[in-house]
């Protein structure tokens, strides 16, 4: 990393200062349906993209991380053109997902063929398109475990980050099984403090957010609005609770909207939602508007420089 490092977005790269507040975790382009059959979990509808994004402009978002990997179905040029036609700052991901998505190279290629493969969209960009990666993932788990498929990619994923200082960012649900994910990315000899653990909001034991924190890693509460995994009330006041114990600086938010349901036009909270519906909680639960700029602006801008 150099001394004053850039963010790298679909649109080249930009002063951390010029980011604005960040959604960390999302999805605008999202192909799940090849692999689980639900229509809901399609999103390709670029015009409509760009419609939803405006409530994210209204909520006083200005930027957001787009987590889809190839194997969910990534697109970078149409993600440079919502960038160009919303002016949102717009950070992709690279790498791969979790078994299930698999494509067949994760089995036929060394991990330091599949840590070169994310080096190179990392620092020249996506098949000719010169569009960069600006962060590794999401990188994920299926269930509870590591297969010996997910291993061998977080492994490739941690030495991609150590030859670029990229940030890396996990999915980890429903279980604590982030902590299975720091023990691999230390046995790769990971700085901590580059790595983001996903999902933690769909695991509300608060012994499991501070082994992470204590760990030097972020806290990601990034399935807001999403009740099916926990209620809103308890992801608010578990995230609360963080910041009053001194971790505002390692925490992060997002939504995580994936799902065709999650938009707006059929009938969701849609991408501004976690900067106005659960802010609202937030406050409620005692934080100041000041940490809530520290978790949404300071803390994405550190993170996302490299």
């Amino acid at each position: 990393m150099s001394d004053n490092p850039p963010i790298h977005t679909v649109s080249g790269e930009i002063e951390p200062a010029a980011l604005g507040r960040t959604l960390m975790h999302e999805h605008l382009f999202c192909d799940m349906y090849r692999v689980t059959g639900r229509l809901n979990e399609l999103l390709n509808d670029e015009a409509l993209a760009i419609e939803e994004l405006s409530a994210l402009r209204v909520a006083g978002g200005a930027a957001l991380v787009e987590v889809t990997t190839p194997d969910m179905g990534r697109d970078p040029e149409a993600l440079r053109r919502v960038a160009e036609k919303t002016e949102l700052h717009i950070i992709m991901g690279t790498g791969w997902y979790r078994q299930p998505f698999y494509p067949p190279e994760i089995d036929r290629r060394s991990t330091n063929e599949l840590a070169d493969m994310m080096i190179a969209e990392l620092t020249i960009g996506v098949d000719g398109t010169g569009i960069r990666a600006g962060v590794i993932g999401e990188i994920g788990v299926n269930l509870d475990y590591a297969t010996a498929q997910e291993e061998r990619v977080l492994r490739a994923a941690a030495r991609a980050q150590q030859a670029t200082g990229a940030p890396l960012t996990t999915h980890a649900s429903m279980y604590p099984v982030g902590l299975l994910q720091l023990d691999v990315l230390k046995d790769e000899g990971l700085d901590m403090s580059r790595v983001i653990i996903g999902h933690c909001d769909t695991c509300l034991d608060q012994s499991y957010h501070l082994a992470i924190l204590e760990s030097g890693a972020y806290v990601q509460f990034d399935t807001v609005g999403r009740n099916h995994m926990n209620p809103d009330s308890r992801r608010a006041s578990a995230f609360a609770e963080l910041a009053r114990l001194g971790w505002a600086h390692k925490l992060l938010l997002s939504s995580d909207r994936c799902h065709r349901s999650d938009l707006c036009a059929f009938g969701g909270l849609g991408y501004g939602y976690v900067f106005t519906g659960f802010f609202d909680l937030l406050r409620a639960n005692g934080i100041d508007d000041e940490t809530l700029d520290t978790i949404t602006i300071e803390n994405p801008r550190r993170v996302l420089a490299w």
